[in-house]
């Protein structure tokens, strides 16, 4: 807008939305002519994320942070005083690491737990947790299931218990596919960082049979140290009953990362 020219409807246009991770920030302008005193809202699926005023009529470039409340393609609005100025679907990831090519596994069992964390940037609501996995048994005790926790950060090492969800064992196949574990309620979460730890719950028969599935990961670089993101705890089991005994989380034997992703669900 020049300077003189005389405002007769307010102008929009936006940049490009790039694609989201849940939990995390994305930047979108408007830039707005002869919007003086409007109030412009960024909504994703309805619920607002973000608010504007804009204070003068001179053409003005307006930023948004766009949060990711919502994984798959939610719909992103922005208004202006009411009015619908856009609407467009947003392509929003799931938090974690999603590749799942390779062939390389790590076991879980009664004995021996994985865990991987993940930074939450906003509030979300974590409605679901997606793994990459497989069964190397054809066979395994009725009652064995899978737990897979939420936790909140003790020190860099999975710390208290936030929200679980158990599933049987035999939900996992003899091929690898991924698996849901659906919380619910689903937590809400602080910014933060948070763990998904998976174990195996077994009551039966655990002296002579150790029911395991495996995770998928990626090998980032195997003559590296374990980061600081991937830990695994190694019970001891009491060779008389065969209870476990937790003991301390350790960093991986070299530098990988598991298949495991948090969503809204």
């Amino acid at each position: 807008m020049v300077p003189g020219d005389v405002c007769e409807a307010p102008s929009y246009s936006f940049s490009t939305l790039e694609d989201g991770t849940f939990s995390k920030t994305t930047e979108l302008v408007a830039t707005v002519t002869c919007g003086g005193g409007k109030t412009l809202t960024a909504s994703v699926d309805g619920e607002e994320v973000d608010s504007v005023t804009v204070e003068s009529n001179a053409t003005t470039p307006i930023g948004f942070d766009v949060v990711a409340i919502k994984v798959g393609t939610p719909k992103v609005t922005v208004e202006s005083d009411g009015e619908t100025i856009l609407s467009r679907d947003w392509k929003v990831s799931p938090l974690g690491d999603s590749d799942t090519s390779g062939l390389e596994y790590d076991a879980i069992s009664f004995k021996e737990w994985r865990a991987m964390a993940v930074d939450v940037e906003n509030e979300i609501e974590a409605g679901r947790v997606r793994a990459y996995m497989k069964r190397m048994q054809s066979r395994t005790q009725p009652s064995t299931n899978i737990i897979v926790e939420l936790r909140d950060d003790s020190g860099g090492n999975p710390g208290n218990l936030v929200a679980s969800v158990k599933r049987p064992i035999t939900v996992t196949t003899l091929t690898e596919n991924w698996i849901n574990f659906d919380f619910d309620p689903a937590p809400t979460l602080s910014p933060g960082r948070y763990w998904i730890v998976f174990k195996v719950e077994q009551t039966e028969e655990v002296k002579l049979i150790s029911d395991v599935t495996n995770i998928h990961y990626v090998a980032i670089d195997k003559q590296a140290e374990g980061n600081d993101y991937t830990m695994e705890m190694k019970l001891t089991v009491d060779e008389k009953t065969g209870e476990a005994s937790e003991t301390t989380w350790k960093e991986l034997s070299y530098d990988r990362v598991y298949t495991i992703v948090l969503s809204s669900g």
